[in-house]
């Protein structure tokens, strides 16, 4: 795809859903656009080459970006003048500054509309980045608590959440199927990829800050998994996340994962990849007479990472996904001794 944009086009025939663009870097002029609609200003510094790629996610309320460049640049400029953007270092080899200040592979940055990046990178470097309008994110981050308070966006911050390995295993996997499958992808799978980048980069902000807002009141857990779970039926066209139900519901993160523990004894995030899992062998078994194949139901159930997808999926049905598609099942041979 390189060089190209293409389309997607909606379930409901209504429009476009979104468009992907790839770029090849080739010299730091390529890298003016590092963040989709950005126009920042590149310095190369050494003779070390500027090479890599761009891949662009664009829908019509915000836009993704997975990007790889190599070089010693100084790269200053607004990433976006009228949103909210967010930048997940995946990798880097020799050091970055932000603002002055020693980054990180793992760290998030906040660049609040209008505000300037100011950045030495060296080496390898890969990220993602999210620009997103500010009344969008406030709406999605109010199942965070604080995170719903727009005056704590409009600073630029550099965030150092824990468990960022699994973070960036997770974003790199969700955005190398988004590069690879485009607009092969299904509008619910292209439109669950970007649902669930924003929950995880929000949910990685929230764990960066201290959001201990006090004793919570008594709640009727068996109640609020009913309303989730009779959501969820009204939702079977499209991947729900944790921040879908908080929004729908008004409730507020905390009270959800309460509800949860008390009544599953696991978070809401588990109970949906496991009810995700259920639906997937469902179309499977259904795909047999609709000629689906294996990808494309992991994908449309919100698995990126089909290895994972097969080990899990047999590990709770005792068979692999291919097996469920052929129909065959899978029969253990049991032989009892006597003595």
């Amino acid at each position: 795809m390189d060089g190209t944009s293409e389309g997607l086009a909606s379930p409901e025939g209504g429009g476009v859903v979104a468009s992907f663009t790839s770029q090849a870097i080739g010299g730091v002029e390529d890298l003016r656009q590092k963040v989709h609609g950005a126009d920042v200003s590149v310095t190369q510094l050494t003779a070390d080459p500027c090479r890599g790629s761009l891949f662009h996610t664009v829908f019509d309320d915000m836009a993704i970006t997975r990007g790889h460049f190599t070089g010693d640049l100084r790269i200053r400029g607004v990433m976006a003048h009228d949103a909210v953007t967010l930048g997940l270092i995946l990798e880097q080899t020799q050091g970055l500054s932000e603002w002055g200040h020693e980054t990180r592979a793992g760290d998030l940055l906040v660049f609040p509309p209008g505000n300037e990046q100011e950045a030495r990178y060296k080496g390898s470097t890969r990220y993602a980045a999210l620009k997103i309008p500010m009344d969008l994110l406030l709406r999605r981050a109010e199942a965070y608590g604080r995170l719903g308070e727009e005056a704590l966006w409009r600073s630029g911050m550099r965030l150092s959440p824990p468990g960022s390995a699994m973070l960036r295993r997770d974003v790199a996997g969700c955005l190398s199927v988004l590069a690879k499958l485009g607009p092969e992808l299904s509008a619910r799978a292209v439109l669950a990829a970007r649902d669930d980048l924003v929950e995880r980069c929000l949910s990685a902000a929230a764990s960066s800050f201290d959001l201990d807002q006090g004793p919570q009141p008594w709640i009727n857990s068996a109640r609020i998994l009913r309303q989730v779970e009779d959501y969820l039926d009204g939702q079977r066209n499209r991947q729900v996340n944790v921040l879908d139900i908080c929004e729908a519901l008004a409730l507020s993160r905390r009270t959800l994962h309460r509800a949860f523990h008390d009544v599953l004894d696991m978070g809401p995030k588990t109970y949906l990849r496991l009810r995700s899992l259920s639906a997937a062998r469902k179309a499977l078994t259904d795909g047999r007479r609709l000629g689906a194949s294996v990808t494309q139901v992991a994908l449309d159930h919100g698995f990126w990472e089909l290895g994972r997808f097969s080990v899990t999926y047999r590990q709770m049905f005792g068979e692999s996904p291919s097996q469920t598609l052929r129909g065959h099942r899978l029969t253990e041979a049991r032989s009892f001794a006597a003595e």
